[in-house]
């Protein structure tokens, strides 16, 4: 066995070890499902980039980089990482609020609706069992790449992995293994950039070299990127492409429950903004940096049979082994980082908003949630055996299904107090029905479907409007209730202990670095990329 795989086993390890020493702190069901509501910034920023970046974000989204789409992914990321400021300003701390333990119990006590809560369980079990899917499908893939075992095996690997950890600690296991898996692929990318560019002539050679690459992909530094990529038939739908999916990112990462639910475990609300902003310039910053190492690989090799596996590549023949062994680590982490926080929320919701049942004590409805989280984590697994797609495929998939289905009953029921139970309801299922059935149309190459539902009428934009109109008719229909609207009314009161001079101050410090960190990125840009590229210096 290579240091590579002795590597990353020790790795997993560590994370088992961290996992379990979480589950011994777990003392009930408030430790188990919110981590005790008390994280700091730091661990709430780890677990937020961390179930984000997943295992897509080193596989699948490098692949499309790698095929040219780099320009397409920094529009859609700079998109994203709104949704890190708009959350938790516009709905985030209010869900803190609420002190509910999960997403579906949050609007069920909104809008004062049984129906609601198990609605949106359901969506998150479908959403988050695909994410799981493709979580174990690209861990799989690296370990098959470090053993050498068979497919079957190492999909099995990779599901036992991190059902270990998440089974026994819960959010308390969590949001600490995410924080320090955080770390480990943050370090990994950091120590590998330089060693890339170096090797494909150094980062200033950098638009030089992929400008006279003949492997280079068409479009890969035009600000559509590949058209043939985005699936689009033209700039205009290939840039409508990018901007379809950074909307329904913003949103994902606003209203999801693997993203917007990590509010409930947080020590304040001022920790929800602070996080927020760091999460915004990592998605930014960190995934513009990484993107850029995929593509620096055209340059060394531009002939790569499997796009996806461009970092995989670059670790085994370009980095040396102790960083390569840092970077595989990190790769398997993304993976890892994500599928926890999927399992657990997963495990989480099936107990506590689909099966209406009373358990007779917080023992026995950790053990149910447990017993849960195995079978979803089982199906997933089965799911994965049967090869369901590529892994951003069904990330993407998955994300969008959340975003269609939750953004007007979720952002809807803070900024109007009139959205009633029935209008939610039928805006989360509308919602829902009105992106799948579209999608599946597409999907399946449907005449005259496939060429309809593009651009505005791209299945998510359909899902939306179909979201809002039935919002409106349900309102109409059926209007909020005394206890709906007394609930929004308490939802807007600001707690007292959130009234500190100091902690608004340190806010405000780390908007400023937002600020700052928005214009460096963007003049590093223009006069690093869009100037030169067009012959303007």
């Amino acid at each position: 066995m290579s240091i590579y795989f002795w590597g990353v086993i020790i790795s997993i390890i560590i994370y088992m070890a961290v996992g379990l020493y979480a589950g011994r702190q777990v003392k009930d069901a408030n430790d188990y499902y919110v981590s005790g509501r008390n994280a700091p910034t730091f661990l709430i920023t780890g677990t937020l980039i961390a179930s984000m970046l997943s295992v897509n974000g080193f596989m699948g989204d490098q692949g499309w980089c790698y095929t040219g789409n780099i320009t397409s992914l920094v529009l859609l990321n700079s998109m994203c990482a709104c949704g890190y400021v708009f959350g938790p300003l516009v709905f985030g701390r209010y869900l803190r609020r609420s002190e509910c333990t999960t997403m579906p119990e949050y609007f069920g006590v909104r809008y004062h609706d049984r129906k609601i809560r198990r609605v949106a369980g359901i969506i998150t079990i479908i959403s988050l069992t695909a994410y799981l899917l493709a979580c174990i499908t690209g861990v799989g893939i690296l370990i098959q790449e470090l053993t050498g075992l068979p497919h079957e095996l190492t999909l099995f690997l990779a599901w036992l992995c991190f059902t270990v950890f998440t089974f026994y600690s819960g959010s308390k296991g969590v949001v600490l293994t995410d924080t320090l898996m955080f770390l480990v692929f943050l370090f990994g990318v950091i120590l590998a950039g330089p060693v890339i560019f170096k090797a494909q002539g150094g980062i200033g050679e950098l638009l030089t070299n992929l400008m006279n690459n003949p492997a280079a992909p068409q479009g890969l530094l035009d600000y559509h990127g590949n058209i043939a990529g985005t699936g689009a038939k033209d700039v205009f739908g290939a840039v409508m492409y990018a901007v379809t999916m950074g909307i329904i990112w913003l949103i994902t990462v606003a209203v999801s429950p693997w993203q917007a639910g990590r509010n409930l475990m947080a020590k304040s609300e001022h920790v929800t903004f602070r996080s927020g902003a760091v999460a915004a310039i990592c998605t930014v910053v960190f995934l513009l940096f990484l993107n850029l190492q995929s593509v620096a690989v055209l340059n060394l090799n531009g002939a790569l049979e499997d796009p996806q596996r461009v970092l995989i590549w670059a670790s085994f023949e370009v980095l040396p082994k102790l960083i390569g062994t840092l970077m595989l680590a990190g790769i398997t982490a993304a993976g890892l980082s994500s599928a926890s926080t999927f399992l657990s929320v997963i495990g989480f919701s099936v107990t506590s908003d689909i099966i209406d049942r009373k358990f007779n004590s917080e023992a026995e409805k950790l053990k149910h949630s447990r017993i849960m989280m195995l079978t979803v984590g089982i199906l997933a697994l089965v799911l994965a055996y049967l090869g369901m797609g590529g892994v951003r495929v069904i990330s993407w998939f998955a994300s969008t299904i959340i975003a269609a289905s939750w953004v007007v009953p979720g952002v809807g029921g803070i900024v109007c107090k009139k959205l009633s139970a029935t209008g939610a309801r039928w805006a989360m299922i509308s919602g829902f029905l009105g992106f799948v059935i579209p999608k599946c149309l597409v999907g399946l190459g449907i005449s005259p479907f496939a060429g309809v539902f593009v651009n505005f009428l791209d299945p998510f934009f359909i899902g939306i409007y179909l979201s809002l109109f039935f919002a409106l008719i349900g309102t109409k229909l059926h209007q909020a209730g005394t206890e709906e609207m007394e609930y929004h009314q308490k939802l807007m009161i600001l707690p007292e202990k959130e009234k500190v001079v100091s902690e608004y101050k340190q806010d405000l410090r780390y908007g400023y670095i937002l600020i700052i960190a928005g214009v460096i990125t963007t003049l590093v840009l223009l006069f690093g990329w869009a100037l030169p590229y067009n012959g303007i210096i």
